[in-house]
């Protein structure tokens, strides 16, 4: 038995040896993923260049490494998606959603690593509400290829993908962010692009109903004229009255607009994803120990990011020199506030994992000191203790990847125009009034009932 102790002891000096540590801590960064390329690719969406940006990403793929590999794919199908390719972003944002899944059914025991040096030793399988968006993403994709049904199955299974990510946590541990209100919206324009009237409805009450009881209370944002508009439209029209009259009383300043009304017209909904999304940092603190040992505990914390577009202001004409058509985008998804409340409302989780580690570093670094002591005196125990500590702060590092080419935010316009051709721009401004962009909307058609859907990628 004593024999066997010593072997166990000798076996833990070795893990903590002095080229064992340094190894340890060259490995956190090499493990981390190069943000050098992120500052490029930004200027390239500023300018709207996306094949630029596209290419960038491309040619940086190895700096991704394998850990970071759902970050890549992630990267690729966003940059596809603004630039318009929706079936190349499908493909893209479809492997990152195969990979993702792979790793959260991964055993917790094959990230010992992750629990004994840093989260960052082990694949990127993305944040919580990062999965859910990839779906509502790949939902947007089939809408701008025109693929309704395709989009629906998109749609649905944002919910999906949340109720399997609470279903992994205790009943007082659920996140926050349980629904989407904004991806609701889009079914229920979907459906009623298909004249599936009872759907749309349902989905438009579902998403006034996130909206006030989690989007207000949590990130601030009311229920959008848009999905109050719709919802009345198709309660007047299913003959719903007494719900009806409650929508009036409750929303006064919102129109009804009847659906005959809208049948004769043609609806263009206009996407416009705004700022850049927030930014992960590193959050610490020291705890000094009696035998002058210092425990870090990292944990990551989302920051937003500033940007000075405030909204869109949609100007549309008709070929034949028709009265212009206005709107403006309005809040719909406020994704910097769903970021930092999801991460939020896991935070404990995360510190207690960095406590527990940082603990395990402590111990098994007072085990090395107490062998190295016991072989070669008081000076080689405080030489092992010294090295290992730095080694354990070095080491110590918060997880700070995440997908870092999302909007802060998604808002929506709508403007309902007669059929015919149409061409117009988008001005951006700021919340003094002053443009700071300008998009021209190049010519296109569309028919009575049809629903035409126009997307927009501002940073500034």
């Amino acid at each position: 038995m004593n024999h066997l102790y010593k072997e166990k002891k000798n076996n833990l000096m070795k893990r903590f040896s002095f080229p064992a540590l340094i190894l340890s801590c060259l490995l956190i960064v090499s493990c981390a993923p190069s943000l050098k390329h992120y500052p490029n690719i930004n200027q390239h969406l500023i300018k709207q260049d996306y094949d630029g940006a596209y290419k960038i990403v491309q040619e940086s793929k190895k700096t991704y490494a394998e850990r970071n590999a759902v970050l890549y794919y992630l990267d690729e199908g966003i940059i596809s998606h603004y630039g318009g390719h929706y079936d190349v972003s499908n493909r893209s944002l479809s492997k990152s959603e195969s990979m993702m899944e792979e790793l959260y059914t991964k055993s917790i025991s094959k990230e010992a690593a992750a629990f004994m040096i840093s989260d960052n030793t082990v694949p990127y399988r993305g944040e919580d509400f990062e999965r859910a968006l990839v779906n509502l993403f790949m939902a947007l994709n089939y809408v701008g290829m025109g693929y309704w049904e395709d989009a629906l199955v998109e749609a649905r299974r944002v919910d999906n993908v949340l109720n399997v990510i609470n279903s992994y946590y205790g009943e007082d541990e659920k996140n926050v962010y349980k629904e989407d209100a904004f991806i609701r919206f889009i079914m229920g324009v979907l459906y009623e692009a298909e004249a599936e009237w009872n759907d749309a409805y349902i989905s438009y009450k579902k998403s006034r109903d996130i909206y006030e009881t989690d989007y207000l209370p949590n990130y601030g944002i009311s229920p959008p004229v848009l999905v109050i508009e719709n919802l009345m439209s198709l309660t007047k029209a299913l003959g719903y009255y007494s719900e009806l009259i409650e929508l009036r009383e409750k929303y006064p300043q919102v129109k009804v607009v009847d659906l005959s009304e809208k049948q004769k017209n043609a609806e263009i909904y206009i996407i416009h994803y705004n700022g850049l999304g927030p930014e992960k940092i590193e959050k610490y603190f020291l705890i000094p120990m009696p035998d002058a040992y210092i425990m870090k505990f990292a944990y990551p914390a989302f920051q937003k990011t500033g940007y000075q577009i405030a909204q869109g202001n949609v100007f549309l004409q008709n070929q034949a020199a028709e009265p212009i058509y206005a709107s403006s985008t309005v809040m719909m998804e406020d994704i910097s506030s769903l970021a930092v409340k999801n991460l939020e409302n896991r935070i404990g989780r995360v510190k207690a994992k960095a406590v527990a580690r940082a603990t395990a570093k402590y111990l098994a670094t007072k085990a090395a000191e107490n062998e190295a002591e016991k072989r070669g005196g008081l000076l080689a125990g405080l030489v092992t203790r010294t090295v290992a500590n730095v080694a354990s702060i070095a080491t110590e590092q918060a997880d700070l990847r995440h997908w870092r080419l999302l909007p802060a935010e998604i808002r929506v316009a709508r403007v309902m125009v007669p059929p015919g051709t149409y061409h117009g721009n988008i001005r951006f401004v700021s919340a003094s009034g002053s443009t700071i962009q300008t998009s021209e909307i190049q010519p296109f058609d569309v028919k009575g009932q049809q629903k035409h859907f126009l997307i927009f990628r501002t940073l500034q």
